[in-house]
């Protein structure tokens, strides 16, 4: 986590200072996160990711969902008793769309 932020950092030209004075921080604590010495807190990591224009994910993970992987993720949360009406959902959806192309 601590190289992805430090190399989006860089790539985007921040100096350790100028980053720490958009982040509101201490150049130290700045430091200590590039090198992993120090956790970030979830509000930290929302500013890291806006600044910078990184997901979350990426930050955390290494990798970026798509959106297709986080509809699949949430999806995988229904309970199967609502499975068929997501079905119906989705292909009201596709009928909606086609609808809506044709004009």
């Amino acid at each position: 986590m601590h190289l992805r932020i430090r190399k989006a950092r860089e790539d985007m030209g921040f100096t350790r200072e100028q980053f720490a004075e958009q982040l509101e921080v201490s150049v130290s604590y700045l430091a200590e996160l590039e090198r992993g010495r120090t956790g970030i807190s979830v509000k930290m990591l929302i500013k890291v990711c806006k600044l910078l224009g990184l997901s979350a994910d990426y930050v955390l993970f290494g990798e970026a969902r798509t959106e297709d992987q986080r509809r699949l993720e949430t999806i995988r949360q229904i309970d199967a008793r609502y499975l068929s009406l997501l079905d119906t959902t989705i292909e009201e959806l596709l009928e909606l769309s086609a609808s809506d192309y044709g004009k």
